[in-house]
């Protein structure tokens, strides 16, 4: 599949990279990053300080809360973030956007991710991904669970991960 995560392990932690295109302007994938009305349309209940330092919580409603601060805000291209959760402690995500092809590419990046809990999160982000394009078409979003599961499986079998925590 062409549109999997892929990472590079850097002993017990790996660097995650997707790359997704969305038909939106960079503005309005921006805001669906940034805007808490619209991260709860795809990540769950959310709370953001607008500015570098700020507060940035999302998952607030989910059974592993993300809450970090913000390490670069540079609207609407660049957006950092402190990660922290039961997860991933202490690690670092970034969007980068670029108007393209009439549209917005970004580009994803999970730094020092845990490579034990890779096969959680690795479908995780794929599936959120997935929820952001359908988030910014205004589609129903189907529950999280069915398809994140069967992008474990993917994942498992591509990357060999068959050995790491497969549950929450």
């Amino acid at each position: 599949m062409r549109d999997l995560g892929t990472y590079e392990r850097h002993g017990d932690h790996i660097d995650v990279r997707f790359e997704r295109h969305y038909p939106r302007p960079p503005e309005k994938v921006w805001r669906a990053l940034t805007d808490p009305e619209r991260l709860a349309d795809w990540m769950g209940e959310s709370y953001v300080e607008p500015h570098v330092g700020g507060r940035y919580e999302t998952m607030l409603d989910g059974i592993k809360p993300m809450r970090g601060k913000v390490l670069v805000w540079d609207p609407p291209t660049t957006l950092e973030l402190h990660w922290s959760n039961g997860h991933a402690p202490d690690s670092t995500i970034r969007y980068e956007l670029a108007a393209e092809a009439g549209g917005t590419r970004v580009v994803f990046t999970h730094r020092h991710m845990p490579f034990a809990t890779c096969a959680l999160m690795l479908p995780g982000w794929h599936v959120f991904l997935g929820r952001l394009a359908q988030a910014l078409e205004r589609e129903a979003l189907p529950d999280f669970d069915t398809p994140w599961r069967q992008m474990q499986a993917v994942y498992v079998d591509r990357y060999g991960l068959g050995e790491l925590q497969l549950d929450p």
